[in-house]
């Protein structure tokens, strides 16, 4: 008996642009583009593949706690390895990566905004202010981007986006827009670490 095979929403699209495609940890993730990306590139990558949970009601002060050894304050990410915890509401988290939660990976589609200019592509496409000093690194918030709830996270160097999956093609086709005049292209999961 095999093991079934997921895949996230934005497969065919990496079919089509040329990506590799790998089998991780039961999924298919475009693991590199036929143009890898470098250090000064603006890129896209498709996190969907990540393991994503969700945390609510009353204990989830509780449960985040034990997950990161102390509560995580509002509007900010815990990041450790592989998992960042990202505390919403009172009663409200998520978290992408290893978690003993409710998983809802298949309802949830991540990218990764990886570049100098992440920022100002993303300044194109939402009014949400994502500047620094509002959203420093390692915090969180909600926006839209193009009529698409988004859940924003600030990395050092990067933007990590999460969207509901049906609407992960539309998303990616209006950052890949925007990020044109900078030269953003996409990258498979190896653009992470080539940054």
């Amino acid at each position: 008996m095999t093991s079934p095979i997921a895949c996230g929403p934005l497969l065919d699209l990496h079919r089509r642009g040329g990506a590799t495609i790998e089998l991780k940890d039961g999924w298919q993730v475009a693991v590199r583009y036929p143009q890898a990306a470098d250090r000064a590139s603006n890129v896209l990558v498709d996190l969907s593949h990540w393991p994503t949970f969700e945390i609510n009601g009353p204990e989830t002060s509780a449960a985040v706690a034990s997950l990161c050894g102390a509560d995580v304050p509002l509007r900010k990410i815990h990041s450790e390895g592989e998992r960042h915890v990202y505390r919403l509401t009172p009663t409200r988290a998520i978290v992408f990566g290893k978690a003993t939660a409710i998983d809802v990976t298949g309802g949830w589609a991540s990218l990764a905004l990886i570049g100098p200019d992440a920022e100002r592509i993303l300044n194109k496409v939402t009014a949400v202010d994502l500047r620094e000093r509002t959203l420093p690194v390692l915090s969180c918030c909600q926006g839209p981007i193009f009529g698409v709830n988004t859940l924003f996270g600030r990395f050092a160097g990067r933007f990590d986006l999460h969207v509901c999956s049906d609407s992960a093609e539309f998303f990616w086709e209006v950052l890949m827009d925007a990020g044109a005049e900078f030269g953003l292209r996409p990258a498979g999961i190896e653009g992470i670490s080539a940054k």
